[in-house]
């Protein structure tokens, strides 16, 4: 009978201490956000014309922000996926540009908050720029592609708001070129005569704070309701670069709608669902 007793006592306490265990356990969330954007924007483009286009477009961003693991929560990993599209006039409105563009990118990010209610993150970023643009009237040179490859310095700054029964969050995000890598065609090169005929010379170019120099800022609020956050904001562009006796203006402002949330992948043997949690894999 004591055997029993001892028997039982034991497994009664292994079970409290695997309940707390259990309940002290830490999952490593992913916060993704969609957020879609109606623009203003404005090219200068000395390949395809001296003058500058402004016109309007849409743009779409993915976004996913992570912890680097449960026991650095100082450091995160940050990746960006941003698509746009566009259409521009000249100033007489006697010529249209069609512009679409595409960008990825992927960095780390230091967390810190030297005051009470603020916190920062300062790191950097490698990204990937696609941009494709086209003036149909020109009859030699009609399009002009945008590609570079980019490492970025980012910080962010952001502030919680509590009120009553939510809490708002403020979040203002900075990012600029460093250094990087760049397609510019000379003046007149035709994309014939570069991509067909091998004829690359000087159309690849270093880049840096020297000859390339922008800003892009993101400022948003995030509004939580019953089931959704919703994030509300504003983003600013404008870069500048130059190659080949050639100077590239891009700017833009947009008015920014979207949504948050928190996930969680349950994936492998190590990394199994909590019994609670129900899916249509089980």
């Amino acid at each position: 009978m004591k055997k029993i007793l001892i028997f039982a006592l034991t497994i009664f306490v292994y079970s409290l201490v695997s309940a707390q265990n259990a309940d002290e356990k830490k999952y490593l969330l992913t916060n993704k956000t969609n957020t879609f954007g109606i623009s203003t924007l404005g090219f200068l483009d000395p390949y395809l014309s001296p003058l500058t286009y402004s016109g309007f477009g849409l743009n779409y961003e993915y976004q996913t922000n992570r912890f680097l693991s449960v026991q650095h929560t100082d450091i995160s990993i940050q990746t960006k996926f941003n698509i746009e599209t566009g259409i521009a006039l000249n100033p007489q409105m006697s010529s249209d540009m069609l512009y679409l563009g595409a960008n990825y990118g992927w960095g780390l990010q230091y967390h810190f908050a030297p005051f009470h209610g603020f916190r920062f993150l300062a790191g950097g970023l490698l990204d990937l720029d696609f941009g494709m643009k086209n003036v149909e009237r020109n009859i030699n040179n009609p399009v002009n592609l945008d590609m570079s490859a980019n490492l970025n310095l980012t910080g962010v700054a952001k502030y919680d708001i509590p009120l009553r029964h939510k809490t708002l969050k403020l979040q203002l995000a900075l990012q600029t070129p460093v250094l990087g890598y760049m397609f510019v065609p000379k003046a007149g090169a035709s994309y014939f005569e570069m991509f067909d005929l091998g004829n690359m010379t000087d159309a690849f170019h270093f880049s840096s704070l020297y000859n390339k120099r922008g800003l892009n800022s993101v400022f948003t609020i995030d509004v939580p309701f019953n089931r959704t956050v919703w994030r509300f904001g504003f983003k600013t562009i404008d870069l500048r670069y130059s190659a080949n006796d050639l100077v590239f203006n891009r700017s833009e402002f947009s008015f920014l709608i979207g949504t948050t949330f928190d996930t969680f992948n349950f994936a492998g043997r190590k990394n199994k669902a909590p019994a609670n949690f129900i899916s249509t894999n089980n």
